[in-house]
């Protein structure tokens, strides 16, 4: 069974202000983590949202803590920014350590997707030759028509 660190933090929504909380957030990773046969060893939050995300309390005891977890399952990429930069020293510094990020819910904003493609081993495929139309061939018609300009034939 794979092991791995679970993270939350308050996530605002940013057009209702919502809250995500921490409570919500942490359901949903241990019913993704059940699903996936991934057994959650340790239990990490921040109750505010810093935009330096390394400096926060609880990402930093998470890091320490990695010990050969090659996991960190968040609910969504969100609970540590939304700033592609930002989530890009978060990886950096996982990866350092032997880690992955893994989120319980798919979502497709670009931080999202960025993610999913970073920790997923490969780049997304391009389509395959073969899987393209081929081109198609107008002719040229020997009349054009415009519906109602057309003449109409009469009785004789």
């Amino acid at each position: 069974m794979k092991k791995a660190m679970a993270y939350s933090s308050d996530v605002i929504q940013m057009r209702s202000g919502e809250v995500i909380s921490r409570a919500a957030q942490k359901e949903a990773i241990k019913k993704y983590a059940a699903e996936n046969g991934i057994e959650v060893v340790g239990w990490f939050e921040d109750e505010a949202y810093e935009e330096n995300v390394l400096s926060r309390p609880g990402v930093q005891k998470m890091v320490a803590a990695l010990n050969g977890c090659d996991t960190v399952l968040v609910e969504r990429v969100w609970s540590f920014s939304r700033n592609v930069n930002a989530l890009e020293k978060v990886y950096a510094e996982l990866e350092k350590n032997g880690a992955r990020v893994e989120a319980a819910t798919e979502l497709w904003d670009i931080a999202s997707q960025k993610c999913r493609h970073r920790f997923s081993g490969k780049a997304p495929a391009a389509p395959a030759a073969s899987a393209r139309p081929a081109a198609a061939k107008v002719h040229k018609p020997a009349t054009v028509g415009f519906g109602a300009f057309e003449p109409v034939p009469t009785a004789a």
